[in-house]
């Protein structure tokens, strides 16, 4: 390469028969190709507060006016943009102009999101295809066209990145054009880039910061420099208030530049001519903002006050009072949401995308330390303290803020200002350790950057707003069910799995096979309970059929299959017996359920229950010990351990006293097994009985060795008895052919009529 090559940005002697500007070129259709589809892909406001950003260009779009910074645009999710700078919505706001923006419309919220539980949904709004699909209009034209303007911008951010890497490796042009193109690909950069959002004009503007910096340093102050140094970071700070953290580098850069020509003719003339031409500007552009603001809301900066008092009283008192046990994991959440993080920060790749990341920087920085040793690097040994000063400004600005709040929740797209440099870092790095096999390991970068953002808009961003699949048949399960929920659709059947016994702390799931018929009129919540006796949940889950995407609103006709885990909660009882709860209800008006018909079309109340599972304690607790003295052993299934009748005094005629027997199970046992309570006469003829289960809590078919059943027992006398004192006896017998179980007492003995005497009681 000629000396020219180096000052020439567009060298035209690259690498395979073609120019530089002819690869930059390509890399910006790349881009623009894959940002692109991305906007297509990601359904409306399925970006972080992008319904609030919209609304802000929409009311310039509707008012030509800027909204007052202390009011709220929206009211539909926790978040308004009202208090940003305006300069990014004034933008949007252009095309947004010549659309009808006020046609009524508002997202419909889906109020099950949850970041822990990706199977309630990752779709913050509930998607309409009629209203969000191709051709759109009005609103959703006009989030489109919006978003056009957000790929404008990364568009001129990657040109900004080029000319910074070129300016950092003047000698070498392909790192200039491979750190483009690995900027161009990285997933986070590409999702900011197709979605509404004032983070992709704050990378662009910040970028252009740090480029003219790195001029001042080198060249020196001169009133162009900084004309545009003050242009560029009056509109950043026009933008967002996160460029307060790098706008002042540009006076360091000023200072540094000053000093490194202090011997030329005039430098320190030019430098505070410069200086003054960059505080009027800036005071012009960013002051009339503040201005505004302390006019209409008493604050200069009205956004996050709670963070800025907290600052201020923390500085007062000489002490932050920060929780710096937090820090390690902000940095973590940080750096894993810097590369790729979609959706509001609800939907992230696989933990091996972040290992590879992580590999191929901790490379790129170890062979970047080696290469600034050399001297090809003097240029850029120079200038790297002011990159390290501007990647500390963009992390610990936005770290800063997140500790005060006490929350370990960085998020990357606040620093992807630094994102040329980590570019070239890396790629300057990978070059010098590659040597001659350069070009194929940057290459590899390329495809590793395009290929994941191919990856994950396939395999990740597409499926997780994705409707069910229609099936042409129901598939088999093993628990037919065919209950319809009003007209609106038919559970044709389901599974459980485990099928017999769950632990607490386990994960239940649950699969279940819908023949949608209808949509409803507003849209109906899915709740799937796993229930014991007394209706005592034991694991829940609300949601949006189709995991969040097939609100009954909105749901098409078909067959589909869907399948949720539930976490199986250590409520009490315990061990218990369970069955899974299927309803649909409206929570907007409580209590307003989809009443459920049988296969027959009976109605059959407001739920759906099927099969039949023993809850059973944590696995890593201690199994409880068997009774050493157990009062009667009943077959090779049940211990009585304990029985307490009233206490002894006497009964009248027509009343009611408690049995209250514990017993402790040796095995499971069979579905018809019966406990009998009979009160007999001195000559034991039978005068009254109760029968029933042993347990309400835990059937016979789920017992475990070890478990411990209590049965109380209400036992009405007769209202002719006659006075005198009887024996209650127990017994257990198979409700199918009213045989006994065979019985011992506590010293093995069978006793008599295989039936335990608990006691007397007298009657007056």
């Amino acid at each position: 390469m000629n000396a020219s090559d180096s000052k020439n940005p567009l060298a035209r002697t690259t690498f395979l028969h073609l120019s530089a500007q002819q690869w930059l070129g390509f890399i910006l259709l790349g881009h623009l190709l894959l940002a692109f589809v991305y906007s297509l892909t990601t359904p409306p406001w399925e970006a972080h507060d992008e319904w609030a950003h919209y609304r802000y260009a929409a009311y310039i779009a509707e008012n030509l006016a800027l909204p007052d910074p202390g009011q709220r645009l929206t009211t539909e999710f926790t978040f308004d943009e009202a208090s940003q700078p305006p300069l990014y919505y004034l933008l949007a706001a252009i095309p947004m102009f010549f659309v009808e923006t006020a046609d009524g419309y508002t997202p419909q919220v889906n109020p099950h999101i949850n970041g822990e539980n990706a199977q309630t949904g990752l779709n913050m709004a509930v998607h309409d295809p009629e209203i969000e699909n191709f051709p759109w209009r009005g609103t959703i034209l006009a989030l489109h066209l919006g978003r056009f303007i957000s790929i404008f911008i990364s568009l001129l951010a990657l040109l900004a990145t080029y000319h910074i890497l070129r300016y950092l490796s003047p000698e070498r042009i392909e790192i200039a054009l491979i750190g483009t193109a690995i900027q161009a690909f990285t997933p986070q950069f590409v999702f900011l880039s197709a979605v509404i959002t004032n983070d992709i004009l704050n990378i662009l503007l910040s970028s252009l910061l740090l480029l003219i910096s790195l001029r001042l340093i080198e060249e020196g102050p001169r009133p162009r420099l900084a004309l545009y140094a003050s242009l560029i970071a009056g509109l950043a700070l026009l933008t967002k208030y996160l460029a307060l953290a790098v706008a002042p580098l540009t006076a360091i850069a000023f200072l540094w530049g000053a000093w490194r020509h202090r011997r030329r003719q005039h430098t320190w003339r030019q430098a505070i001519i410069s200086l003054s031409i960059f505080a009027a500007i800036l005071i012009i552009t960013a002051g009339s903002l503040l201005w505004r603001n302390f006019q209409l809301t008493g604050v200069w900066i009205p956004r996050d006050p709670v963070s800025q008092q907290s600052l201020i009283i923390g500085i007062q008192r000489g002490d932050l009072d920060l929780n710096w046990d937090l820090v390690p994991q902000a940095l973590r959440n940080g750096f894993y949401t810097y590369w790729a993080s979609f959706g509001w920060g609800n939907l992230s790749p696989d933990e091996w995308v972040y290992s590879i990341w992580t590999l191929v920087i901790l490379i790129g920085v170890a062979g970047m330390i080696l290469w600034l040793r050399t001297e090809q690097a003097a240029r850029a040994r120079r200038l790297v303290f002011l990159l390290l000063l501007f990647i500390i400004a963009a992390v610990s600005f936005p770290l800063l803020r997140e500790t005060i709040h006490e929350s370990p929740f960085l998020r990357g797209r606040y620093m992807l200002a630094t994102l040329p440099i980590a570019v070239w870092g890396v790629t300057q790095g990978w070059a010098y350790l590659s040597g001659r096999f350069r070009r194929w390991t940057l290459g590899a970068l390329v495809a590793w950057s395009a290929g994941l953002s191919i990856y994950l808009l396939f395999f990740l961003l597409m499926p997780a707003y994705a409707a069910p699949d229609t099936l042409d048949a129901p598939p088999e399960q093993p628990i037919p069910i065919h209950a319809r929920f009003d007209d609106a659709v038919e559970l044709i059947s389901a599974d459980i799995w485990p099928a017999d016994e769950i632990h607490a702390n386990q994960g239940l799931a649950v699969t279940l096979v819908w023949r949608v018929l209808a949509r409803t009129n507003v849209p109906y919540s899915l709740k799937i309970q796993l229930e014991g006796a007394g209706k005592q949940p034991y694991g829940s889950l609300i949601t949006y059929p189709g995991h969040g995407n097939a609100a009954t609103n909105i749901w098409e006709p078909g067959i589909f299959q869907e399948t949720y885990w539930l976490m199986v909660q250590p409520m009490q009882p315990i061990p218990a017996s369970g069955r899974v709860l299927i309803a649909f209800f409206n929570p907007s008006a409580q209590p307003d359920y989809l009443p459920v018909f049988d296969s027959r079309g009976n109605p059959a109340g407001d739920s759906v229950r099927f099969g039949s599972l023993r809850i059973s304690p944590d696995k890593n607790l201690p199994a409880p010990p068997l009774s050493p003295t157990p009062l009667a052993t009943f077959g090779d299934t049940l211990l009585l351990t304990n029985a307490v009748l009233p206490p002894d005094e006497p009964q009248r005629p027509g009343g009611i006293f408690p049995v209250w027997l514990v017993w402790q199970a040796l095995s499971p046992g069979s579905e018809d097994l019966t406990l009998s309570l009979q009160l007999l006469a001195p000559n034991d003829v039978w005068v009254a009985g109760a029968d029933g289960a042993i347990s309400n809590i835990l059937l016979p078919q789920h017992w475990r060795k070890g478990d411990r059943l209590d049965t109380v027992r209400w036992f009405t006398l007769p209202n002719d008895i006659p006075p005198g004192r009887y024996k209650l006896i127990a017994a257990l017998y198979h409700a199918q052919d009213l045989s006994r179980i065979p019985a011992v007492d506590a010293h093995g003995q069978p006793l008599p009529n295989n039936a335990y005497p608990l006691g007397e009681i007298v009657i007056h």
